[in-house]
């Protein structure tokens, strides 16, 4: 409740977040104004726009870079900021969740493996894609991608998860660690 409240949405009685969430909601029985209305509105469309990002991605199969572009495209290419999105998946490369864990600025976001391999152990996946975009447009990666790839890649080892791929998205084009063998992930060593 104390997220509504700095949302400006001061709620008489506690509303359960899947009916406040649910299109048969009606803030007029609560009490509500027209502009904390719009606010539960906006609301709903944040999150709507999140799940359905979410589900399109999970029962996916992805078997090569073009498969898992498909999953993250239509969410980063037009972002004016950059975030980081991981798509864990089984040992059969079936996406089992697929979930935003960084949101940085306009050219860079900061990143923690152990972030990122606790979310994939609590998820139980074998593998995991990571995507972030870059707004600029060029999808080249700096080396700071490189070397933050090449540690995640190590550390993935260690906890016996495959990263798969390091994908980065732009407006027009991608640019897949994978395909440019910038970075080893199959490798035993």
């Amino acid at each position: 409740m104390k997220s509504l409240e700095r949302l400006g949405l001061k709620l008489k009685e506690p509303i359960a977040l899947n009916e406040l969430l649910s299109e048969s909601f009606n803030p007029r029985l609560h009490g509500l104004t027209k502009a904390q209305e719009e606010k539960i509105n906006a609301l709903r469309d944040v999150v709507a726009r999140y799940m359905s990002v979410h589900e399109d991605a999970v029962g996916k199969i992805i078997s090569g870079s073009k498969e898992a572009v498909e999953v993250a495209s239509s969410r980063l290419r037009t972002l004016q900021h950059e975030e980081l999105w991981v798509a864990y998946l089984n040992k059969s490369n079936l996406v089992i969740s697929f979930d935003m864990l960084f949101k940085g600025s306009l050219d860079s976001v900061v990143i923690s493996h152990r972030d990122i391999i606790a979310q994939a152990l609590s998820k139980g996946a074998s593998n995991i894609i990571i995507y972030h975009n870059h707004p600029s447009g060029n999808p080249t990666p700096g080396l700071s991608d490189i070397e933050q790839t090449r540690q995640l890649s190590k550390a993935c080892k260690l906890m016996q998860i495959q990263l798969l791929d390091h994908i980065i998205i732009s407006s027009g084009s991608f640019y897949s660690f994978t395909d440019e063998q910038t970075c080893k992930f199959n490798s035993k060593s």
